[in-house]
This record gives structure tokens, sequence and C-alpha cells, in this order.
């Protein structure tokens, strides 16, 4: 799919660039980068972003859009997945959508030689709004969940889009799941739903009813357990499962935003607290002169977003102990 006008301009020093999301699979790391003028990043464009593992080389320009694009995602067979504030889902996954977009809206394939696919979600079903996603994750092209600023989730199998509304209407900013049975979304206030492959639940808070905190992460244990950071409360390590339900693992005085588990080493995002590992001892400070807003795993890495405003996102490797930065 072409564009039949020039997309947004290469940015330029009088826009703001935001390098947003970062994902590794199959032995490349994709990024999503967002430009915008100052105080305006609800305009905010949206590239698409791609190079080689540990590469510092310029990167691959895969998508460019004046589109508002917010999330990113990569599929288990290397396909992108991505989605904007406007309600709209792009991907690179050979999927028969028909195409239909917003008003004016523009986009090309620079580099990559990518076909891509955009659709809109269906409006939500118990309000009518236009949906706003705020996190995409599944287990194949075919099995993707979108969670939204509204609080409904979609799910498209292959043939369409299906959405649940849990009643909550709290934004849900963070879906993550081990297999198509048990995925597992968190967000606004103390939500925490687990969903079996057919009916999202809604799990019990371990500090009581009540409880108004924003759950940020999730990531997975190897014997089946889940964690779920936790960021207005002071800073909460949740541990547990559906199953068994959940406990507080630890209290930080952290705005933990964002874990990633990576060889059995857990770390956060703590926005101006930096970047910190969890260990039984307590929390250690990996970097604090970085304002990370995310982190995200990869084969022996994390790679961390910083704060608005900085065209970079920082990667550790794990083997070596060394940070690089590396920009687009």
């Amino acid at each position: 799919m072409s564009a039949t006008a020039d997309p947004t301009a290469v940015p330029t020093a009088d826009f703001v660039e935001d390098i947003v999301v970062v994902q590794e699979t199959g032995g490349m790391v994709h990024f999503l980068l967002i430009t915008y003028p100052p105080g305006n990043s609800g305009s905010a464009a949206g590239y698409v972003f791609r190079r080689p593992v540990g590469s510092d080389e310029p990167a691959e320009n895969i998508l460019a859009t004046n589109d508002t694009l917010r999330e990113l995602w990569c599929s288990p067979d290397g396909q992108v997945w991505t989605a904007s504030s406007t309600g709209l889902v792009w991907t690179s996954a050979p999927v028969s959508w028909p195409g239909t977009g917003a008003a004016g809206l523009e986009f090309d394939t620079p580099e990559g030689g990518l076909t891509w696919h955009h659709v809109a979600l269906p409006v939500q079903e118990h309000n009518g709004a236009r949906p706003n996603p705020m996190a995409i994750w599944g287990t194949a092209d075919d099995d993707v969940h979108i969670a939204t600023f509204g609080g409904v989730l979609y799910h498209f199998d292959g043939r369409g889009w299906s959405q649940f509304y849990p009643g909550i209407g709290k934004p849900i900013g963070a879906v993550r799941g081990r297999a198509a049975d048990d995925v597992y979304a968190v967000g606004y206030g103390s939500t925490l739903l687990h969903f079996d492959g057919s009916t999202w639940t809604r799990l019990d808070d371990p500090d009581g009813p009540g409880t108004d905190d924003l759950l940020s992460g999730i990531v997975f244990g190897g014997a089946g357990e889940v964690f779920v950071s936790g960021k207005s409360r002071g800073g909460r390590i949740l541990h547990g499962s559906a199953a068994r339900g959940f406990s507080v693992l630890e209290r930080y005085d952290l705005p933990v935003i964002g874990m990633a588990r990576v060889d059995g080493r857990l770390f956060l995002a703590a926005t101006k607290s930096g970047v910190v590992e969890w260990t039984p001892q307590g929390p250690k400070t990996l970097r604090d002169d970085i304002v990370a807003w995310s982190v995200a795993e990869g084969e022996g890495r994390i790679y961390v977003t910083e704060t608005p405003g900085e065209a970079a996102y920082s990667e550790l490797d794990l083997s070596s102990g060394r940070w690089h930065r590396r920009f687009y």
C-alpha cells in the first residue's frame, strides 16, 4: 500500500523528537520515533525504524506517516504492528483489511520494502467513542490484543476485531501474556485483568478493594509466576498468578513505570530515579543520569527509552555490562 502524497517531512531542528517504544525480535531492533512542534505532542507524526541488534549504523525508515503513532509491537514472525491515538492500527502482516483510514492520512515506506495495511478500530460499543490504543501484544499475527485509554480491550483473531469493556472506565496501559489462553492487562485504578482464551476476568489488588494504583508493567518468570509493577503507591512489585492470586513482593519508594525480565534479572524503569534492578537485597540503581520512561527485553539486553525530547534510546548488554546510546 502506498500514499499519493508526500508524508511528514523529515524531522528538523524546529521539531521535538522522541523515541517512545523499542522492540527486539528476530535479530532486529524496531523503534518508534515521533516528531512534533514544541508544546504540541498531541499532533505528533510517527516514523518506524529498524536496525540489526547491536548496530550503531543509521536505521532504516520502514514507515513514515502523519498519523499519531504511539504503540509498537513485533510478532514472533517478525511482522510489525503499530497503532495511533486516532484509533488506527497498522501492520506489515499479510492481513485482509479494507484499508479505511482517517481523512488526510499520508504515509510512505521510504526503506525496507514492506507492504503496510491499516484499519480503523471499531468504535467503543459502550459509549460510541473512538478508541485510543495504549498497548499492543499478541501470540501471532492472528491473535493480537490492544488495550486502550478508554478501558476497552480489542482482540484480532485473523478475521475481525472483537472488544471487551470491563466497566472500569480507567486507561489500560499494558497487555502481555505467555500464551493465547494466559494474557494479563493492567492500568489505572489498580486494574488487573486476566484472559483465559475466551473471557476476561478482573483480579483483586492484594492491598484490598479501593486501592488506586497505576499498574504499569507485566513480566513472567520461568515457573509460571507473574510480576506486575505499580507506580503511584510508592512503587510496588506484585507477584502471583490468576490461579493463585497476587501478593506484594516488594514496596519501593520508586515511581516504577515499567519492567523487563532478562536472564532471570528484573529491571525497572523508574522515571527520574533512572534504571533500577530488583535484587533480593533491595533495589540496585544501574543508571540515575537518565529519565527512564520504558524498559524492554532483548536477547541478553535491555532497551530503555528516555526523557521526552531525546531521539535516542539506551541499551545495556548484560554479558559485558556496557551501556550504549543509540540514535536513529
